[in-house]
């Protein structure tokens, strides 16, 4: 029998110490005051446990909810950036050979250079 780390020869010695100071008459008046007592504090130890649970539980669900919405956004933003990395990269592929046609399709559309004048061949 261990109560409390507590054995037997420890309980009779403290039953021995009880009586001499209580008295024969108080002590089992004063054994069940003590019995009350550990009982209560046994029923807020429950109860603050069962509590300390259940808001854990909430905030673990809480928690929980978090993080798959974080997750779902994690998916959402590299789907993202997947899409217009590879719509990068194809504009990149794409990129010479369209200022290529462009260039060959209107030439003299093409900017002069800095500098040099226009020269117009005007017959009037």
């Amino acid at each position: 029998m261990d109560f409390l780390g507590i054995g037997l020869p420890e309980i009779i010695l403290i039953l021995i110490v009880a009586l001499i100071v209580v008295g024969p008459k108080r002590l089992p008046e004063v054994a069940a005051q003590i019995a009350r007592v550990i009982r209560q504090l046994r029923g807020y130890a429950t109860d603050v446990t069962s509590q300390m649970r259940s808001e854990l539980d909430e905030l673990t669900r809480e928690y929980e909810q978090v993080r798959k919405e974080l997750e779902e956004l994690r998916q959402v933003a590299a789907k993202d950036l997947d899409s217009v990395s590879r719509e990068v990269e194809r504009t990149v592929r794409e990129a010479p050979a369209i200022i290529e046609s462009s260039a060959e399709a209107e030439p003299e559309k093409r900017p002069s250079p800095p500098g040099e004048e226009t020269t117009r061949d005007d017959d009037s």
